[in-house]
């Protein structure tokens, strides 16, 4: 029997319950994934004990007790986590501070629920999981839900760099168009999956009486401080206009990128310097640097093909 990886947290042995499967990486390589409440997390990485292990992390958040002030910013990858959070803290505070750990701290895939037992309210949690893996009491308590929203093709250029440079599920070595294959034929039921996660935040905000607000990365890009005065109103601290615009020029990608490097990343998943590496451009058009007009046409088809006639009104350039 496989011996228990130690590390911050304890990842058990894989037993006949789990579900284990092989996949392909970007470029191809071969990689053993466990795959929990439709959450693929690969072994090696999470045998180095630096997450919680998912069997015992999602039950334990699906139970996690809740009140009617947390806030939920929930978000596929590189749609504007770090942004929304911090803009988050600041409307609360009142002051155009950064706050004095990295979202990383209350990121719902890196601790286990009762170390937020401590945590002041309201708390403002960010998550990539799709609804499965929330809190049930966060629905029925009316806990506050942002859901952001960004065009795919400038998810997928962000996100192929982030990997790029975080080695994550990929070696440096994988070309852009290997990246992109794997992207559009990435049909499991996963959270991974693009497609498969925006169905299930649609199904999940048609099918219950949600507290919600959507958001789009590029409104965001156009008009910040309006964005922010909708943001506070929702959160239910509503600010003037020229602490949101204070606000707005601290949540800059340069401002805020360097404001990670000064404060604690409040994980051991990364370090402060490698949580600043994290933030790139920060632009709505940067896709067109990336894809070929073949590429581009292939993946129009895809979406047209895969969104099954539902559009989220993206918005590709501004």
């Amino acid at each position: 029997m496989e011996k228990p990886q130690k590390g911050k947290y304890e990842f058990g042995p894989i037993t006949e319950k789990d579900v284990v499967v092989s996949i392909k990486q970007p470029g191809n390589a071969d990689t053993e994934v466990l795959i929990v409440e439709e959450q693929e997390i690969r072994l090696s990485f999470q045998k180095k004990g630096v997450i919680p292990d998912p069997r015992i992390l999602i039950p334990a958040f699906q139970e996690m007790e809740c009140y009617d002030d947390d806030i939920f910013i929930c978000a596929y990858p590189k749609c504007g986590t770090h942004w929304v959070w911090e803009m988050c803290q600041m409307i609360i505070k009142d002051k155009a501070e950064y706050h004095s750990k990295a979202k990383e701290s209350c990121m719902i895939e890196f601790h286990l629920p009762e170390e937020y037992k401590d945590k002041p309210r309201p708390r403002i949690f960010n998550t990539h999981f799709t609804p499965v893996c929330l809190p049930k009491q966060a629905v029925e308590k009316k806990s506050k839900f942002i859901l952001l929203h960004r065009n795919p093709k400038d998810i997928v250029t962000s996100l192929y760099h982030h990997m790029l440079k975080t080695k994550i599920n990929m070696d440096g070595e994988t070309t852009w168009n290997q990246f992109l294959q794997y992207i559009l034929h990435n049909d499991r039921e996963v959270s991974s999956n693009w497609f498969f996660y925006n169905k299930k935040w649609a199904e999940f905000t048609a099918s219950n009486d949600l507290n919600v607000l959507v958001m789009n990365y590029e409104d965001l890009k156009i008009d910040t401080v309006s964005c922010l005065s909708k943001l506070a109103d929702f959160i239910g601290y509503p600010r003037d206009e020229k602490m949101l615009q204070e606000i707005s020029e601290k949540c800059t990608v340069n401002k805020m990128r360097d404001a990670e490097k000064e404060r604690d990343s409040g994980t051991v998943v990364v370090n402060s310097e490698q949580v600043s590496l994290l933030y790139r451009k920060g632009v709505v058009g940067d896709w067109k640097n990336q894809f070929t007009v073949a590429e581009n046409e292939q993946f129009d088809a895809h979406l047209k093909e895969n969104m099954n006639g539902d559009h989220l009104n993206f918005k590709y350039e501004i």
